[in-house]
């Protein structure tokens, strides 16, 4: 799976944004721009999107 893929499974899913943020270490303001759509995953930094995938195989069932 792609990171992009991921990053968008992270920010489609259940899970609260303070439980994303805080597990993750993103602040809020960061990955709330993310989740409202105001920006786009494609414009992220790497240290973001390294803490998300870390956040994704954590938490998220393995092939979903």
């Amino acid at each position: 799976m792609k990171l992009s893929e991921k990053i968008q499974a992270i920010i489609d899913s259940d899970y609260t944004s303070y439980m994303i943020e805080k597990e993750s270490g993103i602040p809020p303001s960061t990955f709330g721009r993310f989740r409202k759509g105001k920006r786009d995953v494609k414009n992220m930094t790497l240290g973001v999107a390294e803490k998300l995938e870390i956040f994704y195989d954590k938490y998220l069932p393995k092939g979903k």
